[in-house]
């Protein structure tokens, strides 16, 4: 099967970076990329900097679009090793689904997950994104925690979409649930997302003070009960500060 161009840029980025720099004749013998493909797929790696090239030799280096995705791939990656052990407390003390999520983009991504061995539990899927933010905890976390920008944009371009009878759908409302979430430091999702399923969610600080993630409890509402929730939240929270403290937290006072 002849490879794509896709295929064909990928095998260019391999190989270059273990060569650190070609020419351009060197790629087309190496590689065996006919010349019109190589022009075209070096101009558009040069305009997206995943490329760069030496003024006076003309030769090709990496460029810094891939430091960029390298240094967000390892943030991502220490923040799961650091989560891991304090995911794995809270499943052995509330039975429930553990989860972990990161803010990228304006859409929450679940980045890692503990599944309960309950029989019947809430399936978590890493990779998933939702951009509709209001109606889950992890997501109103990050609301609260992640910047005046994040909230105007979710108004403005996504709306408070209804998903069922208990999802805030008002913006006073919604700013007045995001202020209790600062005071009290974690989030709650009664049903708002999906009838019969739970979620108590906390935000986790980098050492700058900026949210890294949130980290959080997912269950069926007979399981995660309201009379559970301060003990849930308290718990959750404490766990969230303890990953935020691995990260070089400090909170102020």
């Amino acid at each position: 099967m002849k490879p794509t161009i896709l295929e064909r840029a990928l095998d260019l980025l391999e190989y270059l970076s273990r060569r650190k720099e070609m020419s351009f004749g060197e790629m087309v013998e190496n590689l065996n990329i006919p010349k019109a493909t190589l022009s075209r797929m070096l101009k558009i790696l040069k305009r997206r900097e995943y490329l760069k090239q030496d003024p006076y030799t003309k030769r090709y280096r990496l460029g810094c679009a891939l430091l960029v995705i390298g240094s967000s791939i390892l943030d991502t990656l220490e923040l799961r090793e650091i989560a891991r052990p304090y995911m794995q407390r809270l499943l052995e003390e509330t039975r429930e689904t553990v989860e972990l999520a990161v803010l990228e983009k304006g859409t929450l991504i679940y980045i890692d997950k503990l599944e309960s061995s309950e029989s019947i539990r809430l399936f978590a899927r890493i990779g998933s994104r939702y951009s509709t933010l209001h109606a889950t905890a992890p997501g109103k976390v990050m609301l609260a925690f992640g910047g005046e920008e994040l909230l105007r944009n979710l108004l403005e371009q996504v709306g408070l979409k209804k998903f069922t009878e208990k999802t805030i759908t008002g913006r006073k409302a919604l700013e007045r649930e995001l202020e209790g979430i600062k005071k009290r430091g974690w989030a709650f999702d009664d049903e708002e997302v999906r009838i019969g399923v739970r979620r108590i969610a906390s935000p986790i600080f980098d050492y700058k003070g900026k949210l890294a993630g949130v980290v959080g409890i997912a269950g069926p509402i007979f399981r995660i009960t309201l009379e559970k929730k301060e003990k849930f939240g308290r718990l959750v929270k404490e766990m969230a500060d303890k990953i935020s403290r691995e990260l070089g937290f400090q909170r102020e006072g």
